[in-house]
């Protein structure tokens, strides 16, 4: 029967529909939006990350408010060299980017373990709570952690 194949073009468009982003209420004035607490770097089931390598981790933020955020990205000075952050260009030099409702923006961080140990840092997201608060007064600290461990040796 060819019935069934004209409900095909039907169910695609009715399953893209699902799952919509735009369906998201927005809260009063800014509102930070973070997919996850703390950055990790091979750590699940006890692994490790090959010193070595240098993989990546990423931090989606979004304004989940119907005002202006506004937010600014500060590496704790005690964090080890093995961790670097990949800002967005207008995150860079210590300058504030604004996501207006619903835009959102990415955090890379990567690490790079130089010896077998466990490493730990921190950055910390400042924002504002308040539309009106241009000393973005609010923060946020995000752990990073990471183990180093030695490859397995060549075949």
């Amino acid at each position: 029967m060819r019935l069934r194949h004209l409900w095909f073009p039907i169910i695609l468009l009715a399953l893209a529909r699902c799952g919509g982003g735009d369906d998201v209420k927005l809260e009063k004035g800014p509102f930070l939006f973070l997919d996850r607490e703390s950055l990790g770097f091979g750590q699940e089931f006890g692994s490790g990350t090959y010193i070595g390598t240098a993989p990546l981790n990423a931090l989606y933020i979004e304004n989940r408010g119907d005002q202006p955020l506004m937010l600014k990205v500060v590496l704790d000075s005690a964090t080890p060299a093995e961790f670097t952050l990949q800002l967005p260009p207008e995150l860079t030099d210590g300058k504030a980017l604004t996501l207006q409702s619903r835009e959102h923006t990415t955090i890379q961080a990567q690490f790079q373990p130089t010896k077998e140990q466990v490493y730990t840092g921190k950055f910390t997201l400042y924002y504002n709570k308040d539309p009106n608060d241009q000393n973005l007064t609010q923060s946020k600290d995000i752990p990073l952690s990471g183990k180093g461990v030695k490859p397995p040796p060549s075949p």
